[in-house]
């Protein structure tokens, strides 16, 4: 009997050590086997990330086996990423497809000697090293205050459809740029060199800038978006380089200009008036002759010029002004002004 038993537990332990040598000789055939590995990997869905960094974040490469990588893990993965708002992961034997959806991003500054990225939704993430060259995708923001931080990622978030991400990648800084009537204006460089003057509430105006591209003409264009009156306005970039300071003494050096213009051009009138009526007192002499279209013509009409339509906005004042007719207008009431040094502006009558 003792025989017999020992023969049945010895036979019960060769099954249990076969069974667990063919299930590791498996693992292992499988393990080392190239049927075994992930053939076909692709990714759908990223923007900031490329392909490769998906992959390394979701930690899949070509040696993972298809067995051995469950999709939980890799959506955890995935979501564990402070960039990644969702993932989801389909696999189908040695093919897997990962599906990602990222976060919206405004720009990044510096802070600390560490790079943050600003999302649409006010969130600041530190951005890790490795993965510093996404930085291309969005704007450089320096040397804004928290609060305007807050302001700016509000409107894009108000703006989702018209603020995107294409619209963001043409930016490549955004800096802030004090006036004398809008203390939070921003001053954005693009990466065509164009430069761009706006207000936070006229941001959303930035959607139309690439349809405004086609009727700019020249290098380093200045724009200042005015979304009240839905247009977008070139102007001259020396002007809004020059300080507060500089351009009051430009405004006045233009306004002494025009006012000598207008002095000399009444003094002209004066004399062809003068000399006018002092012909109308002398008898003329009629000998038969028609007077001539030219001589007919007042001296004034043959000297008027046609004006050029010059009104460009001054982000200092919010006003349109004309040099050649040396007027502001306020473009929300269509009034016209003219500048006094003393009074300041001066409504036309």
């Amino acid at each position: 009997m003792r025989r017999k038993r020992k023969f049945k537990l010895s036979l019960k332990l060769t099954y249990v050590l076969s069974a667990i040598v063919m299930a590791l000789a498996t693992f292992l055939i499988y393990y080392y086997s190239f049927d075994a590995r992930m053939k076909v990997m692709a990714c759908t869905g990223n923007y900031y990330y490329s392909d490769s960094q998906i992959f390394d974040i979701a930690k899949v490469n070509s040696a993972s086996r298809s067995l051995l990588t469950p999709s939980f893990l890799v959506e955890r993965n995935l979501r564990a990423d402070p960039l990644i708002e969702s993932a989801k992961v389909t696999k189908n034997k040695d093919r897997i497809l990962l599906d990602v959806k990222e976060k919206t991003v405004i720009g990044y500054f510096v802070k600390n000697g560490k790079n943050y990225v600003l999302t649409n939704e006010g969130e600041t993430i530190e951005l890790d090293q490795k993965y510093l060259k996404n930085i291309i995708h969005f704007p450089l923001m320096s040397d804004f205050t928290d609060q305007q931080l807050e302001n700016i990622w509000k409107e894009f978030a108000k703006y989702p459809k018209l603020l995107t991400r294409g619209v963001v990648e043409k930016i490549a800084e955004m800096v802030p740029y004090a006036s004398s009537y809008d203390a939070n204006m921003i001053k954005m460089t693009m990466q065509d060199g164009n430069v761009v003057y706006t207000s936070v509430a006229d941001l959303m105006m930035m959607s139309r800038y690439e349809d405004m591209l086609s009727q700019l003409r020249g290098q380093s264009v200045c724009l200042v978006l005015d979304a009240q009156n839905s247009t977008i306005n070139k102007l001259d970039c020396a002007y809004l380089n020059m300080s507060l300071e500089e351009r009051e003494a430009k405004r006045k050096e233009e306004a002494e200009r025009k006012r000598a213009e207008a002095e000399k051009k009444a003094q002209e009138e004066a004399e062809k008036k003068a000399q006018s009526e002092s012909g109308e007192q002398q008898p003329s002499e009629d000998n038969g002759e028609q007077p001539s279209e030219d001589s007919a013509q007042p001296p004034e009409e043959a000297d008027v010029e046609e004006e050029t339509e010059d009104w460009v906005l001054m982000p200092d004042s919010g006003m349109l002004y004309s040099a050649s007719q040396n007027l502001y207008q306020d473009p929300s009431t269509g009034a016209y002004y003219y500048w006094d040094e003393e009074a300041g502006f001066v409504a036309t009558e």
